[in-house]
Parts: structure tokens; C-alpha cells; sequence
């Protein structure tokens, strides 16, 4: 702004500096673009591109409940495993789950899991997310609830961050595919 008050009102640089309450060092200072900021710079306009969470989701179909979030850079499948053991440790076994065709889903490592288990894995078809609709709505509500709110520098924060909303989520807030009723508060509800 104070350059633009000398070069187009014709004011001394003194005066600008003045009005703008910056000094004429600042004024008059040149950024000096060197190869290795240039390098880093264009590093982290990449990292920043390119480095996105994963996140496995579950939801209880019935109420709508979230049971769990799962946060990292990549979720293979003995890390899915490892989360649906502590949610049917809480919850108790389902019948059924239903995901879609990622890597981590298909693998024989899940499907044999399921198998020793006797849990069915229900695949929705390729290019066909609306046979997953209430997972699909929750992930758009966790994404543009929190997690493109924020930006985490670790994903500790990222993790702690989904178990608090979490519990908003099953606590708080009216979910209005069940009536405007708590997740929580449909169980106590039908029992």
C-alpha cells in the first residue's frame, strides 16, 4: 500500500512510511529468491498437495452411530483388522460389513479374517458409492465438519482431533436420517 501511495499519489516515501506505520528498511526491502528457497518452496507446495490422511470410518447402520475413526497417512489392511478387533471387543461382532473396493479391503488378509470371525463382507459394485450412502455421507461430514477445518502438523493431532468429534458426533449432534435423535440416544430408545 505505501508503494502504491508514492508511485500513484505522488507522496514521499518518509510520509507513506509514516501513514502505513512501516519503517523505510521494510520499504525498500528486496526479497532475495535463492535456488535452495526455491527448491524448498516448491518441496512444500508439493507436500502440501500430495500429502493427504486416510481415514477408515465405521458407522453402526442401525443408528448411525460412529464406532470408530482410524487416522494415517496409509491404512493396509492388518491396521483395518486392527481397528474392527477393538470396535467388536466394545461392540460385539457384526453379522456384516460393507466397504467399498479399496486395497485394503479386498486383501485375503481382511477376507480371511472375516471368514475365521464369520463375518460377511458385503462389496458395493465399482463407481457405485450411493450403495454406500450412509458411509459416504458420513465421510463428507467429517470431511467439511473438521478435518478440511484445520490444518495438524502431526497425526497424533489428526487422531485426537477425530475422537473428539467422534464422541460430538454420537453425543451432540441430531442426526436427522434418524429422526433428529443421538446416535447414542436411538439405542436406549428401541431397547
Amino acid at each position: 500500500m505505501a508503494h502504491r501511495a508514492v508511485l500513484e499519489k505522488g507522496i514521499s516515501i518518509h510520509l507513506a512510511c509514516l501513514i502505513f506505520t512501516i519503517s523505510e528498511t521494510c520499504y525498500r526491502y528486496q526479497a532475495k529468491l535463492s535456488d535452495e528457497n526455491a527448491k524448498i518452496a516448491d518441496w512444500l507446495l508439493r507436500l502440501t498437495q500430495t500429502c493427504r490422511y486416510r481415514l477408515f470410518n465405521v458407522i453402526d447402520d442401525f443408528n448411525r452411530e460412529g464406532l470408530g475413526i482410524e487416522v494415517d497417512f496409509s491404512l493396509p489392511s492388518e491396521r483395518v483388522i486392527r481397528a474392527l478387533n477393538q470396535i467388536i471387543q466394545w461392540r460385539g461382532k457384526p453379522k456384516q460389513l460393507r466397504c467399498d473396493n479399496g486395497p485394503e479391503y479386498v486383501s485375503k488378509t481382511l477376507a480371511n479374517c472375516a471368514r475365521e470371525n464369520s463375518i460377511e463382507i458385503k462389496f458395493i459394485q465399482p463407481g457405485n458409492p450411493q450403495q454406500n450412502a450412509y458411509i459416504e455421507r458420513y465421510n463428507r461430514t467429517v470431511r467439511y465438519d473438521w478435518l478440511n477445518q484445520h490444518l495438524f502438523s502431526s497425526i497424533a493431532e489428526v487422531q485426537d482431533h477425530a475422537t473428539r468429534w467422534l464422541w460430538t458426533y454420537n453425543n451432540e449432534r441430531p442426526n436427522m436420517a434418524i429422526g433428529g435423535v443421538l446416535p447414542m440416544r436411538l439405542i436406549t430408545l428401541v431397547t
